[in-house]
């Protein structure tokens, strides 16, 4: 071969060559691959999913995780129990907060410092050079800045040494320390107080509110007693620590959005309105027929006792009464009232009882919502003396759900049970009484009993405990920052709900493409419970076919199968079958492979934390979406749970 000949065969193997080369990645591009369909099926349903609900929290694990709500941090400022709370209304009004304008980090330039002697209506500021403070003859404006003391020698109730025009306001400055002796902390008496955050405001004794004196605290204040009379009010946001505190008068009144320390907490005539944390570390007393406690957080006290009978004692959300909680009311307005999804916690419980006055019995009313909860840990102790038709007692007010009542024990007063005194207790409307033990059914004459029965209450059906119905109410109340919860006879199973990729083009997200329940794990298999088959599409868990347990083993000539109990097709009883392995756990039931055939392969349906859903774990008491229905539409608070701020598992409740 010649050497042209060589260049010219050199020439045209090369050229096959690329052409071999340049068509295989051709070819290649063109491939079909299962991975790309499956991510793309996947990100146009994240696209569908978080146009429907928003995009997705970083917490949200779509309920695979054995974690607890109660598990945050126990102090929580206001609003964080937005999400639990309850909204039962005071007939009664509260103030609001000030404008934030008026809390301050320096002294507005050009004031000038108090004289010694004091001065008439102006701007003043006072500090550590500041021997006493007396304004006059109008308004005056005066600034607190650094720490004045004027604690020493405030004896004298002619000439006390904090002594403001009463239409005068005070501003503690970011960082400032204002100290008031005997005196002039009794004897407080200006338009307003504003406390910076940083700032404290400190009394060794008793300070006094008086008049319509307002204090707006978002700093600290630190008093023997705290005391408001008249028309004077506080409204903190940061920390009140007192030893006592006393809310006097009818139109006095204590709003706490922050925190709130003290051995004792008084309510007279007047009002508090708890929205964050109230820590009582001996008693809480409710004693006027005028009173108002309203409880939008959590207090804890060690006693608490409701004694008077006002309209206006609300547990909006959790009451945690470490020691006794008595109660004995004089008037028939008179109610403890637990709005829904609320409770309370106590050691002990006596109704009836005025430990004041030496009362054993007495009339005492709790009214309770749709799945409140009253938790007596130890002993609950009936005495109202009443009949059934007196409006006394216990009741679950709502038409749609029970209320609970627990506790371990439900005694009589010896003394009076020993004489077979009628009415310790009253039972009325959607309530269940859950306890160990309960004293007997009495007859003292006359249709006279020991328990009346009212609004629907049964005897026989609604109490629980040795000598009345066995095991306790199936029904389970979640645990949440407002609710102790309460686990009934029937623990829920965890259920299943899944979505099959499909819902971006059918316009709907009804999770009921299958749901399954998990009945039972042991010898090394699960026991599942099919609920419904909703999709079309073959649908398998753990490899078997979902449609063929309901006896549909072929699909139709367009590869299609019928929906069951979803409301578009056959109805059928649900049917359970085993899969290998032991899944128990929220972790391990996540691990319960979902597969969806579609566009020629077999794709898994994924649940992973923060990101769109295709699976999510309930338990039994979720209803399964009709078909065509979105979750969010029978469910409102999907939307908030997908989107992080509705933190409690139990969105669907």
């Amino acid at each position: 071969m010649t050497t042209k000949g060589n260049f010219g065969f050199i020439a045209i193997v090369t050229t096959l060559l690329v052409t071999i080369m340049l068509s295989s990645c051709s070819h290649d591009k063109y491939l079909y691959s299962e991975e790309k369909v499956e991510q793309n099926l996947n990100e146009k349903y994240a696209a569908a999913f978080e146009k429907a609900f928003g995009k997705v929290g970083s917490n949200v694990d779509w309920g695979f995780s054995s974690k607890k709500a109660n598990t945050r941090a126990l102090t929580r400022a206001a609003g964080t129990y937005a999400s639990y709370k309850g909204n039962l209304q005071p007939t009664i009004t509260f103030p609001t907060d000030c404008n934030a304008s008026n809390f301050l980090n320096a002294v507005p330039a050009g004031v000038n410092r108090l004289p010694s002697w004091g001065g008439g209506a102006g701007n003043y500021y006072i500090d550590a050079e500041t021997p006493s403070v007396s304004t006059y003859a109008g308004a005056s404006t005066i600034y607190v800045t650094g720490t004045v003391d004027l604690s020493d020698s405030d004896t004298d109730a002619n000439s006390p040494k904090f002594a403001p025009d009463y239409r005068s306001a005070i501003y503690l400055i970011e960082g400032a320390t204002l100290k008031l002796g005997e005196v002039s902390a009794i004897t407080l008496n200006v338009d307003a107080i504003y406390i910076a955050a940083g700032a404290t405001l400190e009394a060794s004794g008793l300070l006094k509110a008086n008049n319509s004196t307002k204090i707006y605290n978002h700093g600290t204040i630190k008093v023997g007693t705290f005391e408001t009379n008249v028309s004077g009010f506080l409204y903190n946001v940061g920390t009140l620590e007192a030893g006592n505190i006393n809310i006097e008068s009818n139109n006095s009144r204590i709003v706490n959005d922050g925190t709130i320390t003290a051995t004792n907490v008084t309510v007279k005539a007047a009002a508090i309105q708890n929205n964050a944390e109230c820590n009582v570390t001996n008693t809480t007393k409710i004693q006027s027929t005028n009173s108002g406690w309203v409880n939008n957080g959590h207090w804890t006290t060690y006693d608490y006792a409701y004694i008077g009978g006002s309209e206006n004692v609300i547990n909006n959300c959790f009451l945690e009464v470490t020691h006794d909680f008595e109660m004995n009311i004089s008037s028939a307005e008179g109610a403890f009232k637990i709005d829904a999804g609320c409770g309370v916690v106590t050691e002990n419980f006596y109704g009836g009882r005025d430990s004041s006055s030496g009362a054993v019995s007495g009339p005492f009313k709790i009214l309770m919502g749709e799945n409140a909860v009253f938790k007596v840990e130890k002993t609950a102790q009936f005495e109202c003396g009443r009949t059934g038709d007196s409006g006394y007692g216990i009741y679950g007010i709502s038409p749609d759900g029970y209320a609970v009542f627990q506790a371990k024990d439900i005694v009589r007063d010896p003394s009076l049970a020993s004489t077979n005194s009628h009415g310790a207790i009253i039972y009325g409307g959607n309530l269940y009484v859950s306890a160990e033990t309960h004293f007997a059914q009495g007859d003292s004459g006359a249709g006279r009993t020991v328990i009346y029965a009212v609004d629907g209450f049964g005897i026989a059906d609604n109490i629980y405990a040795a000598g009345f119905k066995s095991g306790k109410p199936n029904i389970t109340i979640p645990e949440t920052p407002c609710n102790p919860g309460f686990v009934g006879g029937s623990t829920p199973l965890y259920r299943v709900i899944a979505e099959d990729l499909s819902a971006s083009e059918a316009g709907d997200f009804d999770f009921n493409d299958v749901v399954f329940d998990v009945v039972k794990a042991e010898g090394g298999k699960t026991t599942l419970r099919l609920i419904c088959a909703g999709g079309v599409l073959p649908l398998r868990v753990m490899g078997i076919e979902v449609h063929g347990l309901f006896g549909e083993t072929t699909p139709n000539e367009k590869g299609e199968y019928k929906m069951y109990n979803t409301g578009a097709g056959p109805n059928v009883d649900p049917v359970e079958f085993e899969i290998t392995g032991e899944y128990t756990t929220p972790e391990q039931i996540k691990n319960i492979k979902i597969e969806v055939y579609k566009n020629g392969s077999w794709m898994e349906l994924q649940a992973t934390t923060g990101e769109a859903a295709c699976k999510i774990l309930v338990d039994d008491t979720f209803v399964p979406v009709p078909e065509r229905r979105n979750i969010a539409n029978e469910n409102k608070k999907f939307t908030d749970y997908v989107q992080g701020t509705f933190v409690d598992e139990f969105w669907w409740k």
